[in-house]
């Protein structure tokens, strides 16, 4: 059995004390590994709190919505690219071109068409300052026709008639209210796309008999062939906003024309 007296008195007091600052270290070792592991509990727990942990989470499920926002930006690349092989830009001309140039400010909404579809754009340039007249549909067709008609006339049905034909591939006939009532879907105002007629009653009128049609085309805008002052002179094709309070107005409906008079499912 170990005599602690017997042990101090015959130890010297160097030994003994060292022995004693030994044993006093150790001690605080364990008691500063204790709190140091105390502390890393409390750092993780307050990690969790505060909603670290779940931070990490997020950052791997944003990594995941970053990769397939590339696969997406990649798909509207793709689309893009395919919009530009399906409308490549005509060839311009001196009288194309002075159009462009007298219309500008009102072409300046559809102006980004220009560079996405430039087939449509330079389609409308080609049909500004043409008369409001009904047309003769003798040999139509033919490219002998449209310079006629170009220099004779054309009115709202007809151009809608042939921007259809020639842009969108679209087989269509008729006044304002036939196009409507024989060759249309009616759409919702916010599911509206290019291509899309648009239908307006009569100034003022109690009824929604159709009387006047245009083709729309993007952000509220839509062209049209009209008869009023608005246009320069009195002449040629309009670009206007369907929120504008004259068309809105008098807009009764929008319509998408039937599959069944696309030319492309011949």
């Amino acid at each position: 059995m170990f005599n602690t007296k017997l042990f101090f008195r015959n130890t010297p007091l160097a030994i003994v004390a060292f022995i004693f600052s030994l044993s006093m270290t150790t001690c605080k070792q364990e008691t500063n590994n204790t709190a140091n592991q105390e502390i890393a509990e409390e750092q993780v727990k307050d990690s969790v709190n505060n909603g670290e942990t779940i931070a990490v989470t997020d950052s791997t499920d944003d990594t995941a919505t970053t990769s397939g926002s590339t696969e997406s930006n990649t798909s509207d690349e793709a689309d893009t690219t395919e919009d530009e092989i399906e409308q490549e830009t005509p060839t311009l001309n001196d009288d194309l071109l002075a159009l462009e140039a007298e219309y500008l400010d009102m072409l300046e909404p559809i102006a980004s068409l220009k560079e996405s579809k430039p087939t449509t754009y330079w389609f409308i340039v080609s049909w500004l300052k043409t008369n409001y007249r009904t047309p003769d549909w003798t040999n139509y067709g033919t490219e002998n026709w449209q310079k006629t008609a170009k220099n004779r006339g054309i009115d709202c049905s007809g151009f809608a008639r042939i921007m259809h034909d020639d842009i969108f591939s679209n087989k269509i006939a008729g006044g304002s209210q036939g196009l409507l009532d024989n060759y249309c879907n009616q759409v919702p105002k916010n599911e509206a796309k290019m291509g899309d007629l648009v239908f307006f009653k009569a100034p003022n009128s109690e009824t929604n008999r159709i009387v006047h049609v245009g083709v729309y085309l993007m952000d509220t805008y839509f062209v049209h062939a009209t008869s009023t002052r608005s246009a320069a002179k009195g002449l040629g094709l309009k670009v206007d906003s369907l929120v504008d309070q004259r068309w809105d107005d008098e807009l009764v409906a929008y319509g998408r024309v039937k599959d069944e008079f696309s030319a492309s499912t011949d």
